[in-house]
């Protein structure tokens, strides 16, 4: 049996997507609209799960035989 060797592109989809989010909710907060300390929390939340999800779809793997 072999296994499928491919890229996860579920991992690119997202981590684009939470990027998007999260920087966009950033950028709301930076640009004067009052979020509590939670939501501010959650959006870091989001850019670093995007910025994990991206670093996974982009390492290196070594060669297969």
């Amino acid at each position: 049996m072999s296994t499928a060797s491919g890229r996860n592109y579920l991992n690119l989809f997202l981590g684009i997507a939470f990027l998007g989010y999260g920087g966009y909710r950033i950028f709301t907060f930076i640009n004067g609209a009052e979020y509590t300390t939670f939501r501010i929390i959650i959006a870091i939340g989001f850019i670093i799960l995007g910025a994990f999800d991206l670093y996974k779809f982009f390492r290196n793997r070594p060669p297969q035989i």
